[in-house]
């Protein structure tokens, strides 16, 4: 039996299967360069005068320790995977919750990344300190780009919660490792 849709209304274009995977994929992708946005545009804030946050010298403060990767690894988790469980507890198909969901969601993106780039305008060798960021931009923007698919389906549609939760978690992993024994370069 076909659906028969009225006149006039659009048919849908939801995406299924390996497609969903790639709209997911595309959206953290997207997610990543808005967090290299953020913080091209927090070293250009810091280079045009306005330093509204003021970073210390960078120093390693880290102990090269399994403890202390094990330690940022449980601390970013926190801070990354929180976008899954709002997507998880449905927020994404309740309105008004989306758009504060929306404007959390932007704003940690955005935080970050000034934060990071007003730091490296104030101390330019503060890059040694950050191999680790590009693995953690990573781990926040998968989970971003979970929410904003999630934001953008029907609800009941699904989003792969499991594999960004695991690919997150690699992410912070590598993070976490680099972080804790490369620091500084």
């Amino acid at each position: 039996m076909s659906a028969r849709r009225r006149s006039g209304t659009p048919a849908r274009t939801h995406r299924r299967g390996p497609a969903a995977v790639a709209s997911q994929s595309a959206a953290a992708g997207t997610a990543w360069i808005a967090l290299w946005a953020a913080t091209a545009l927090g070293a250009l804030t810091v280079a045009a005068g306005a330093d509204a946050l003021r970073t210390p010298a960078p120093h390693d403060a880290l102990d090269a320790t399994l403890t202390t990767a094990t330690e940022l690894f449980a601390h970013n988790a926190i801070v990354a995977l929180w976008p899954l469980a709002l997507v998880a507890i449905g927020w994404p198909s309740l309105p008004v919750v989306r758009r504060l969901g929306d404007a959390l969601v932007a704003a940690q993106l955005l935080g970050h990344g000034l934060l990071v780039g007003g730091a490296l305008a104030s101390h330019p060798a503060m890059w040694r300190y950050l191999p680790h960021l590009p693995a953690e931009w990573l781990a926040l923007a998968i989970p971003t780009g979970s929410w904003a698919t999630a934001c953008t389906r029907p609800p009941g549609e699904p989003v792969h919660l499991g594999a960004a939760a695991l690919l997150t978690l690699t992410a912070l992993v590598a993070a976490a490792l680099l972080e804790t024994y490369l620091v500084p370069l």
